[in-house]
């Protein structure tokens, strides 16, 4: 088993982890980025994880990273570039917690994670000694954000890329507010795949806001979802019901059909909540 065990870390070490999130869908752009990458780091392994954000997408960028990087080995570097501030006066950064670095634009795509573990460190990327030559102004993740990742990836400390800094785009505080002794309202932060709705609330901040737990009954778009479940199967096809969804947010969903096709919902749309002590919010109401 320590052979084993062994073994596991030198792969580790010698096949440091690289992901990437961008809104540039199909074309060059992410190849060009890889090349960059691989140029500098050829043992990187390179994990996409999306380049089907929405263009200028900022929120969903960083909902989407929010929801994938804990999974990666410690030590992973990842790449999010939703940028349309690039050329601008806009600064890149890397962003270092306990496990984990971030490389890309100070503009809010990785306010998720400052909400989720606390930062030791944000360093603001001035070294151009680590940039790809000419820096194209419209193009920092192939040029910037890549050979910075790649360098990161092979151990050059953070104080080699430039300062420290403390004033960087802070965290993200997703709009949860109470309008009713017994109702908040937030919103639609996200409408995945399946057409589930992922809303801004989740179990904590309703428990912040009532004081208690309980059972939840959303109301979207006119429609009252008075149903609960734990997982999707227990409705009925078609049944529209609540949960908490995996990302640890509610959501509303609709067994084997699309929630947010049903009830004509799009991120942003507001969503508001009443939480009932009877019964549980793991049955039904």
């Amino acid at each position: 088993m320590q052979k084993a065990e062994k073994a596991q870390e030198q792969v580790k070490e010698e096949r440091p982890i690289i992901t990437m999130i961008t809104d540039f869908g199909e074309g060059y752009y992410v190849a060009a980025m890889k090349g960059v990458i691989l140029d500098i780091c050829r043992s990187a392994c390179l994990v996409d994880i999306t380049h089907d954000i929405r263009s200028h997408d900022v929120l969903e960028g960083a909902f989407t990273l929010l929801c994938t990087y804990p999974y990666f080995p410690s030590k992973s570097v990842h790449i999010a570039v939703v940028d349309p501030g690039v050329g601008s006066e806009r600064r890149g950064i890397i962003v270092a917690t306990e496990d984990h670095y971030f490389v890309g634009p100070d503009n809010g795509v990785f306010s998720f994670v400052y909400n989720r573990e606390p930062v030791k460190k944000v360093v603001s990327i001035e070294s151009q000694i680590y940039f790809r030559g000419t820096v194209s102004p419209t193009f920092h993740g192939r040029d910037a954000f890549s050979p910075v990742a790649a360098w990161l990836a092979l151990g050059t400390p953070l104080e080699k890329f430039g300062e420290e800094i403390e004033d960087y785009s802070g965290a993200t505080v997703l709009p949860v507010q109470k309008v009713e002794d017994d109702r908040i309202e937030g919103m639609v932060i996200h409408v995945d795949k399946f057409g589930n709705i992922i809303t801004s609330i989740s179990p904590e901040t309703a428990a912040e806001q009532f004081g208690y737990s309980g059972s939840p009954k959303f109301f979207v778009k006119g429609q009252v979802i008075t149903h609960s479940y734990s997982y999707y199967a227990e409705a009925a096809p078609g049944e529209i019901f609540a949960l908490i969804g995996s990302s640890g947010f509610y959501e509303i969903a609709a067994h084997k059909s699309r929630a947010a096709d049903i009830l004509g919902v799009e991120r942003g749309e507001k969503v508001q909540l009443e939480l009932h002590t009877e019964p549980s919010a793991s049955s039904n109401t």
